[in-house]
């Protein structure tokens, strides 16, 4: 009501005086988006990029000084991260890298302002400042390739952090918003990273002052309390940390999205406890919370979950009732994330286990099993891994797996509790005598002493695991459990004191042909930090092209089979068009259309695509300009794997 009443007056300013109105509109749209996500309603997202967008219109009617600058950047910033949260990544992150227009002057205009706006102006550019550099320093190659073409901007962390703890200890009018940033930076961005224990534990300590401030001055704010319970099992105390987000769920009731959020936390928690079925019905809440508000993102991955939980608890009738709601989904008309989308197959996989299961009778024990859709062998010994075409069934191991590397769980688990899990993997591992079960076996035990810092170990465990390549089949490649192998191979070099070993781990692991694997985003994200860490960061993988006017250009990808592509390219300005088609090798097989783009403009960003599984055969990548008679364009564009053979042709 106040923020209207305030658009709706005129007011008139003395020389030397500015108009705020921008600045509350848009710590409103911020305030709007926190209570919009809790709240889960349908259209938040959409009313945050509006307020954003009229705090900006707010701020265009304002003279030019220091403040205007930093407002526009940081609503800009704000904008693509809601575009992203939307499910535009590409659109977002160019927005994000184009608010640096605006917040590339503030380190001189708005950091040093000296008017009676100073508290204002200083804490908003401190924020502005150290959200985008942290933002962009953690990019994935494409995009900091788009941020230095497009705008000549490369991120740095330790910049970022600072200026987040300065915003935080000046206390000025941003300061909660920067100690939010910094406490979950260090209490778990920082392990997701897999930054060294030492480390963390000084972010730690900074968390700790942050929180303790917050105790006093927001007593009652749920966001820190949510970041205390992390606090706590970042720092291993398991039960504490529960009990806190015990405390948060009874104040939390009516709104969904934290009510949903503190659930899962809470499960993930209870798994690195061994505490299966309260793991399980932490899960099962979490997807009734969704449910309730008609929402069906993420429902099949944490049904599954808490089939898992359950089936680890022998609690069967509850297993078989969280599977079959996974299996719900599986007729939904939804565009699934790829975590959905393999929890539904995997849902599959587990259903026709049990039923070849339920089929065998003690009277056809001698026989073995009965047969499911591609069946086994007579005489083949019914185990916890079940052959379904290129699939097995392995719910213990999956089950681990996911505390293990998805979770992270061992990093909350004390070191008792550590070794008892990884009993419990090797006792499992004995019942999985293929390549690709053994491969995943080792993936978790390597990643669970990676986490643990017992760097000899994790070195031999992903070495043993990497050993298994030749022998894995296409869906054990999928896995991602090798990708994880490698990347657990560089960490722990790189902790030893070995560079350049951690160097040629991460060569041979960019070099895997398969890069469209269940682990693809994280192994990405963690080798681009590693990288840095080690001065490998990925060489030159774009190429510019240029395209003269009234002609096209052609990229001529040689394709082995089972190899998955991926493109993007920027723009430098103007428009073109583009198609992708991919001929099989194989005679008498039509080409075919991968992608086709009319009118690319170049303020649209990056534009990305990918192939998905091909046989052998070419991919052509056709930038045409030909329908421009006098201008010339130039882009640049990467394909990869980067071990594919490429060639350049005119058309």
């Amino acid at each position: 009501m106040a923020s209207a009443d305030v658009a709706q007056r005129d007011f008139h300013f003395d020389s030397g005086d500015h108009d705020m109105r921008g600045c509350f509109t848009f710590v409103s749209a911020l305030m709007s988006l926190l209570n919009g996500l809790a709240s889960l309603e349908n259209n938040q997202l959409d009313i945050v990029l509006q307020r954003v967008r009229n705090a900006d219109e707010e701020l265009t009617k304002d003279c030019d000084w220091p403040g205007k600058t930093v407002l526009r950047g940081l609503c800009n910033l704000v904008a693509g991260v809601v575009e992203i949260m939307q499910g535009m990544p590409s659109r977002g992150v160019w927005h994000v890298l184009r608010s640096w227009l605006w917040l590339r002057n503030l380190e001189v205009e708005a950091l040093n302002y000296e008017g009676y706006e100073r508290c204002c102006v200083r804490s908003t550019a401190l924020l502005a400042l150290g959200v985008f550099n942290l933002f962009v320093s953690m990019l994935p190659p494409t995009a900091m390739k788009a941020a230095g073409w497009a705008t000549g901007f490369a991120g740095g962390r330790d910049v970022a952090l600072a200026q987040l703890q300065s915003c935080w200890e000046e206390g000025g009018i941003q300061a909660p918003f920067a100690g939010l940033v910094l406490i979950g930076f260090s209490v778990d961005v920082s392990s997701f990273l897999g930054e060294l224990r030492a480390e963390r534990a000084k972010r730690h300590t900074t968390a700790r002052s942050i929180l303790d401030w917050a105790k006093k001055n927001y007593p009652d704010a749920f966001f820190f309390k949510g970041l205390e319970s992390g606090y706590l099992a970042a720092t291993q105390d398991l039960e504490g940390a529960i009990a806190e987000l015990e405390e948060i769920r009874a104040s939390v009731q009516n709104l969904p999205a934290f009510l949903f959020l503190v659930n899962v936390r809470r499960a993930t928690f209870l798994l690195s406890l061994f505490r299966w079925k309260d793991a399980g019905d932490a899960f099962s809440d979490a997807v009734q919370v969704y449910r309730s508000v008609g929402r069906r993102a993420l429902c099949p991955s944490l049904s599954l979950n808490s089939h898992l939980c359950y089936l680890r608890a022998d609690c069967a009738e509850r297993a078989a009732e969280m599977l079959a709601l996974c299996r719900s989904y599986r007729e939904e008309k939804k565009k699934w994330s790829p975590l959905d989308r393999v929890s539904l197959r995997q849902a599959e996989t587990a259903h026709r286990y049990a039923q070849a299961a339920s089929a065998s009778s003690p009277a056809d024990a001698d026989a073995g099993p009965a047969r499911a859709d591609e069946g086994q062998e007579d005489g083949e010994e019914a185990s916890d891994s079940y052959q379904l075409g290129e699939q097995k069934w392995r719910p213990m191991l999956l089950l681990y797996l996911k505390i293990s590397c998805v979770y992270r769980g061992v990093n909350f688990m004390q070191h008792a509790a550590a070794q008892e899990f990884l009993q419990m993997v090797q006792d499992e591992a004995r019942n999985h005598e293929d390549a690709d079960g053994q491969c995943m076996a080792f993936c978790i035990q390597a990643e669970a002493m990676r986490q643990s810092e017992n760097w000899d170990e994790a070195l031999r465990l992903a070495g043993e695991g990497i050993a298994l390549q030749p022998q894995l089949s296409p869906a054990g490649v999928k896995t991602g459990c090798l990708h994880f192998c490698h990347l657990v191979l560089a960490y722990s070099q790189y902790a030893l004191g070995r560079p350049s070993l951690a160097q040629e781990a991460l060569t041979k692991l960019s070099s895997l042909s398969v890069s469209d694997h269940f682990f693809q985003k994280q192994v990405e994200f963690k080798a681009t930090h590693l990288r840095f860490l080690v001065g490998a960061e990925f060489e030159e993988s774009y190429r510019e092209i240029s395209v003269a006017a009234r002609s096209k250009v052609r990229l001529v990808v040689d394709v082995e089979e089972g190899t998955s592509v991926q493109w993007d390219f920027i723009l430098n300005g103007f428009t073109i068009d583009f198609v992708a088609i991919f001929t099989p090798k194989k005679e008498g097989v039509e080409s075919q259309e991968l992608q086709r783009v009319e009118q690319h403009q170049a303020q649209d960003g990056p534009c990305e695509g990918s192939s998905g599984t091909l046989e052998a055969g070419s991919l052509e990548l056709v930038f045409s300009n030909s329908f421009s008679m006098l201008r010339g364009k130039s882009l640049q564009c990467r394909v990869q794997p980067e071990s594919l053979t490429i060639r350049e042709e005119a058309c």
